[in-house]
């Protein structure tokens, strides 16, 4: 399956968003959805840790695609025989920057279950790109 994603631009610059989406530690203080978040570590690949949301429940999760100061993703597993790919990513644009979250179900059972919750978790990411863009632009 392929990613679906939701994007916003924000005034903000580039490197200040990377600034506050990787430090994953302190997601609940912007992000709507995340109760707790959590990184034993520095972001990096192969990190792990753990994410607690508002919609989804308790899920550890291994940072399994990192591009410093670009993107990361996070996966999860969302059920036996399925992990949850998040993706965050960071592209300077005219006078701003996209922020763009995505997701893609993975797995055997990524047929139905990405189809299934699609909508779902498409849903969120409005609220946390927002809580993101009110952030970045708030601490300029």
């Amino acid at each position: 399956m392929a990613f679906r994603e939701a994007s916003l631009e924000t005034k903000a610059p580039a490197d200040r968003v990377w600034r506050v989406w990787s430090d994953v530690n302190r997601w609940p203080e912007w992000n709507p959805d995340m109760k707790e978040s959590r990184l034993d570590g520095p972001l990096k690949l192969g990190a792990t840790g753990m994410i607690n949301t508002r919609s989804g429940g308790k899920h550890d999760v291994v940072v399994t695609h990192y591009q410093e100061g670009r993107s990361f993703e996070l996966e999860s597993t969302a059920m036996p025989g399925t992990k949850m790919a998040i993706r965050a990513t960071v592209a300077p644009s005219g006078s701003g920057t996209t922020i763009t979250q995505g997701f893609e179900p993975r797995g055997l059972l990524a047929p139905v279950v990405g189809p299934l919750m699609g909508g779902m978790i498409l849903k969120t990411f409005n609220s946390v790109l927002n809580g993101l863009k009110q952030k970045v632009e708030s601490a300029g």
